[in-house]
């Protein structure tokens, strides 16, 4: 009975899980349900292309489920799915169709591609991908209907996209910035917790430490760099977004410091366990309670940093005097090096919490 119990309400806690994820993205999915619907509206019934599959398709991977990145997607495909037309189409052109000509039509893409796909064109895989699949799929398909329908189709799909990521339902980007940022905020507060607990021997490291924590704050990190991109790309090119331009100014300046008090906690993160460890094999004295306490405060803080600056502040402050304290408490290189990195993490939570979005 406890175990159907227990089925039950994991399977209640899963479904409660997807439909949050889901309401989270129903409006972008249903701009790229529309979009993909027109595109093949167009193709199909407007241009009667006889296969217009290019256009759903092209629509469908530039939205896709996600608002970060979609014109500079919607860019990169057609310029890659073009270039990956015409390659496909010259080497059936000159070499005919079969393994040997799949082989070499993907060398060439991939060559060009990488020779090409600099800067803006090339961040991501989406601009390789997109080059190197429509040479195959030329190849692959080379009787069902001319070249320049598939660049149609391919303008097509990666237009309806630019039109909907760009004139009509734009990113807003100080919500995309947001929840970067809140996602980098929460990441560095677990670190905190979990090395308060480790330097107060509440816990012991996992023998895979520090990795797990690194890749996390590293992945929020990366979605926070995307998020950043987005924002100026929003403002840049969207002209419902035009007038927040100087607040995505001073949000991108703030996110700056964020991805610096990361790394500055992941330090102090690696002066502390290593400390606390070795504290409790005797070899050494264990970092002292104002180790434990300055953490304690930096993660409330750290919590607090996007919704209550105010609170945030005072933490910070009680942190800056256990900070001190640490550095009269230290008689040893360790301690010191903890003191001083934990000062640093003060400083730049404290930047952090200043320049935040009024």
């Amino acid at each position: 009975m406890s175990s159907l119990l227990t089925v039950r309400t994991a399977v209640y806690g899963a479904g409660i899980a997807a439909f949050t994820r889901i309401r989270g993205l129903w409006f972008t999915i249903a701009q790229t349900s529309v979009a993909s619907g027109l595109a093949w509206y167009i193709a199909a019934d407007l241009l009667k292309h006889p296969q217009p599959f290019f256009a759903p398709i092209a629509s469908a991977v530039c939205l896709s489920i996600s608002n970060v990145l979609r014109a500079q997607r919607a860019v990169q495909m057609i310029i890659g799915v073009s270039l990956g037309i015409w390659m496909g189409a010259g080497v059936h052109r000159l070499i005919g169709t079969g393994v040997v000509q799949i082989a070499v039509a993907v060398l060439l893409a991939l060559c060009v591609a990488a020779i090409v796909g600099q800067n803006f064109i090339g961040q991501g895989m989406m601009f390789v991908n997109q080059t190197v699949v429509s040479s195959i799929l030329v190849l692959a398909l080379y009787h069902s209907g001319p070249v320049s329908e598939r660049i149609d189709d391919a303008l097509i799909g990666g237009g309806l996209a630019i039109v909907f990521a760009i004139l009509l339902f734009p990113a807003d980007p100080l919500l995309v910035l947001s929840r970067a940022r809140i996602e980098v905020l929460e990441a560095i507060t677990q670190v905190l917790s979990g090395t308060a607990d480790l330097a107060a021997g509440r816990t012991v490291a996992a023998d895979d430490w520090p990795l797990p924590a690194v890749d996390r704050v590293h992945e929020m990190l990366g979605n926070l760099l995307q998020a950043r991109a987005t924002a100026r790309q929003v403002v840049r090119m969207s002209p419902r977004r035009w007038r927040l331009r100087g607040d995505i100014r001073t949000a991108d300046h703030q996110a700056v410091h964020v991805a610096v008090l990361a790394s500055s906690v992941l330090q102090l993160a690696r002066v502390v366990v290593p400390a606390a460890q070795s504290g409790a094999d005797g070899c050494c004295v264990r970092p002292s309670q104002a180790a434990e306490a300055v953490l304690g405060d930096l993660a409330k803080a750290t919590a607090l940093a996007d919704t209550n600056p105010i609170e945030a502040t005072a933490h910070v402050e009680a942190a800056r005097v256990h900070a001190s304290t640490l550095f009269s408490d230290a008689h040893e290189r360790a301690h010191v090096v903890i003191a001083d990195v934990a000062a640093a993490c003060v400083d730049d939570l404290q930047r952090v919490i200043d320049l935040r979005p009024q």
